[in-house]
């Protein structure tokens, strides 16, 4: 069972509001803030606490007691000096994780420098993945896990059909982690395993050769 956290979400419109109420349906504590009153009032009800106050000034940080968090998510939107002051605020307040949302690469490099633990680019990443879905419509989704290695879930075509995860794993750096068929997971499936129409078929390994596999389907 996952242990119940506290979390602090800076900044409610889409992007974080969205974050917000997904941490409190999965029965976590969340602070949510924003400077503008309508964005809290939508909240008020759904998360555990909504409030208006101004994250650029680290006296409101310490009143709201934003050290004390487990993590925290400054997901503001086009303001960049306030993503900034709010992430430096909260290292300085000592909160060990903050997560932060970057509009550009230079925006990233200082939120970097500012000790933002993790820097998120929500429309770069889901460009990427959208980009790399299109060009490979097996693919349903996908998992970086660091180190150039991917976990990759595809569908299967009909050109699958038939196959063996030999005949398409063959030659290639890539292992064959889980096949879903029906309702049932069959882990490492060995290379005989005949693929059918339904299947999932779960696969990891390094990008070039996950690629090099993808585009011989």
């Amino acid at each position: 069972m996952i242990e119940k956290q506290q979390f602090i979400v800076i900044g409610l419109g889409v992007f974080g509001a969205t974050i917000a109420q997904e941490l409190t349906r999965l029965g976590h504590e969340v602070l949510g803030i924003d400077a503008d009153e309508q964005r809290v009032d939508r909240l008020a009800d759904s998360i555990t606490h909504a409030v208006i106050a101004d994250v650029t000034d680290k006296n409101a940080l310490i009143e709201l007691n934003a050290a004390s968090y487990d993590a925290a998510v400054v997901a503001i939107g086009r303001n960049v000096e306030a993503t900034m002051l709010a992430t430096l605020q909260l290292r300085e307040l000592g909160l060990e994780k903050v997560w932060a949302k970057a509009l550009t690469p230079q925006h990233h490099l200082i939120l970097e420098r500012l000790g933002a633990t993790r820097i998120i680019a929500p429309e770069y990443e889901m460009g990427i993945r959208i980009a790399q879905e299109l060009n490979y419509p097996m693919v349903h989704d996908y998992l970086g896990l660091g180190d150039d290695y991917f976990v990759v879930e595809l569908h299967t075509t009909e050109a699958l059909i038939g196959k063996t995860i030999g005949d398409i794993i063959n030659d290639v750096h890539v292992e064959a982690l889980v096949i879903k068929r029906l309702k049932e997971a069959h882990h490492h499936p060995d290379s005989q395993w005949e693929i059918r129409n339904g299947d999932r078929i779960v696969l990891g390994g390094q990008l070039e050769a996950l690629r090099k596999m993808a585009n011989r389907l």
